[in-house]
């Protein structure tokens, strides 16, 4: 069995902002673990040997105890990362996540205040490029992410640049899923994903930038750079994601839980979720779809995200329908 190496954490639902595309709205901002169930989960990864846990909400330092519990996983050896949208980057934050070693990502949507603020709400602008200013100044080492939708989609390559202005060592993308807030209007199209997937490898390469791509398992049929990766969650995937009130879910966009972490070890959750027939499934070659059969990527891809399928086609074994080999436009 693969050893478990990272655990995605939305340690809040709570959030200080209501943006058009946030998908843990569809949690309920109440019973969450508390200080001592969220420490004793942090305990419970260190014992498993978990590498890394990656932070996020809501806005996770709308939470008291959010420093507390990076501090611990960071003494207990383990990697820190956060998505953050910045409003609470004070500098007494910034240097905590200086002294805890935490990689930090700023969420900015759009490479202008007008597209980011329609997104994020007014006033959103100033606080994360002062957030960014503020990292700059303690010397950490931060990324931007934008969730590309069809609101921002021609701000690509600005939005690169922006992020490297900043400072940032890199700059992520996501596409907008549908789940929580978000509405089909804002769902990008294969032919889209292509010019936002062309642009991301232009800007890459002109800037000498560094770029991830998050849920987009496909972007290998367009993107050659050697700048720019792609995540292949079907098959290497050694992650558990938590939700704010302790469940493990299959994925952070999906409401398929298999049980709660207040409930199991760390060690306990993971091998069960490995043993579920539905994870197998999932990361079998057996159950390849069969317009993904002849695809160059299938090996590493294997359908594309499970996830949107779901949420789109309500088939979670369908072939991605975002990617445009499946649309029959690439």
């Amino acid at each position: 069995m693969k050893k478990l190496e990272l655990i995605v954490w939305l340690l809040t639902s709570r959030c200080n902002l209501s943006c058009l595309h946030c998908y843990t709205a569809r949690f309920p901002r109440h019973g969450e673990l508390n200080e001592s169930e969220a420490l004793a989960v942090v305990e419970s990864a260190a014992r498993t040997g978990v590498k890394h846990i990656s932070f996020s909400g809501g806005e996770v330092f709308l939470r008291q105890d959010t420093l507390k519990i990076m501090r611990r996983a960071t003494e207990l050896g383990i990697a820190t990362s956060v998505v953050t949208n910045g409003s609470q980057l004070t500098e007494r934050v910034v240097a905590e996540l200086a002294d805890c070693k935490v990689f930090t990502i700023l969420s900015i949507d759009g490479a202008k205040r007008e597209t980011h603020e329609m997104i994020r709400g007014d006033g959103t602008w100033e606080f994360v490029t002062s957030a960014a200013a503020k990292m700059c100044r303690s010397g950490i080492a931060f990324s931007t992410v934008m969730a590309v939708n069809k609101f921002n989609l021609n701000e690509v390559r600005g939005y690169l640049s922006l992020a490297k202005e900043l400072g940032a060592i890199g700059g992520c993308l996501i596409p907008v899923m549908l789940t929580g807030r978000a509405t089909t209007e804002m769902i990008l199209s294969p032919e889209e994903t292509i010019l936002v997937l062309e642009d991301v490898q232009e800007a890459a390469e002109r800037l000498n930038f560094w770029v991830s791509l998050w849920c987009l398992p496909f972007a290998e049929l367009v993107v050659k750079s050697k700048r720019v990766f792609s995540s292949f969650c079907r098959t290497s995937n050694q992650e558990i994601d938590i939700d704010p009130q302790g469940n493990v879910l299959l994925c952070d966009v999906l409401d398929i839980a298999f049980f709660n972490v207040r409930q199991k070890e760390i060690h306990d959750a993971w091998t069960e979720q490995e043993n579920n027939p539905l994870v197998k499934s999932l990361s079998s070659s057996q159950m390849l779809p069969q317009l993904c059969r002849d695809c160059p990527l299938k090996r590493k891809c294997k359908g594309g995200c499970f996830a949107r399928s779901q949420l789109m086609t309500g088939d979670i074994h369908a072939p991605d329908p975002l990617c445009p080999r499946v649309a029959k436009v690439l």
